[in-house]
This record gives C-alpha cells, sequence and structure tokens, in this order.
C-alpha cells in the first residue's frame, strides 16, 4: 500500500509542478501594407519597394503577397511580381518567390547562428517587372519579435522532495 501512495505521490507532484511552468509562447510581430507597385522603368529593371525587419529570435518568417488589382488587365499567367528576403548586412538574397496574379508565400527560417551573425536585421523587397502593368498588392509578413526567455524548453521538474508536497 505504502508503494501505490509514493506512485501516486509522484504523479501527483509532477502535475503540479509541471503545470505552472508552461512554455511562453513566441511573440510575433508583424507588418501589413497595402501599396501601389508602378511599372518597371526599363526592361530587366524593376519598381521596388523596401521594407526592413528585425528578427530578435529563431523562427519562421512568412511573408505574404495578395494581389488586389491590376491594370491593364493581365492575359493569362504572366509573372512579373517578386517578393525576396535579403540579409541586411550585405543584401545577400536568402529567398525569392516570382508569381503572377496568385499571389505569393515565402517562407525562411532564421535559426541561432544565422541571427547571431545577421543580428537579425533583414529586408523585404517586392519588385514589379512588367513595364506595362501596375498593381496595387498587400503585404503581410509575420516574424519572431520577442527574445526567447533564458530557461530551456520544455520545462521538466526535478524530482519531487516529500516536504514540498501537500495534501
Amino acid at each position: 500500500m505504502n508503494m501505490k501512495k509514493a506512485i501516486l505521490l509522484s504523479i501527483a507532484a509532477f502535475t503540479i509542478l509541471g503545470a505552472g511552468q508552461s512554455a511562453p509562447a513566441q511573440e510575433l510581430l508583424s507588418l501589413n501594407q497595402t501599396f501601389v507597385l508602378h511599372p518597371a522603368p526599363r526592361e530587366h529593371d524593376s519598381y521596388s519597394l523596401y521594407y526592413n525587419i528585425l528578427v530578435r529570435s529563431p523562427g519562421l518568417i512568412r511573408i505574404r503577397l495578395d494581389l488586389e488589382n491590376v491594370s491593364p488587365d493581365l492575359a493569362g499567367e504572366v509573372k512579373f511580381l517578386s517578393v525576396s528576403l535579403r540579409q541586411l548586412e550585405n543584401e545577400v538574397e536568402v529567398r525569392r518567390v516570382e508569381s503572377g496574379p496568385g499571389g505569393i508565400v515565402l517562407e525562411y527560417g532564421v535559426d541561432a547562428y544565422e541571427l547571431d551573425r545577421t543580428k537579425g536585421e533583414y529586408r523585404i523587397v517586392v519588385s514589379n517587372w512588367s513595364q506595362l502593368h501596375t498593381a496595387v498588392a498587400r503585404l503581410v509578413a509575420w516574424y519572431p519579435g520577442e527574445e526567447d526567455s533564458e530557461e530551456p524548453w520544455p520545462y521538466i521538474p526535478g524530482r519531487p522532495r516529500a516536504e514540498d508536497l501537500t495534501f
């Protein structure tokens, strides 16, 4: 009978100690901007807009570009828009996606090593490569904003002591 009580007390202690220590959710910052992408000034050049972001902890950068209007109307699936993510320090392009009227989703994972190397400084570049079309688009970007806590995750409670248990 004593063995059953000890097991039940251990389970109860782990449950009680673990319930109070939940890992905090990573806070995501967001950028939400609607803008006009004018026609490209010349062939092999683009009309581009830049948005600088500061990533503060490892995690996923997710960028979505939705096309709201294009004039004149497009004939078919013409790829004339691009979204790229660059490391700000050396303007190194780490990811680029091209699309037409269907919109764009770009995802890029930043690990601790890269975060330390880049100081979390990135640039989102949205470009219109068409010399004929003007586009109204909406850019939404989510990226890690708060530094992680100093506590290791997940929290694993230590061995319970008899004096810590109260019934």
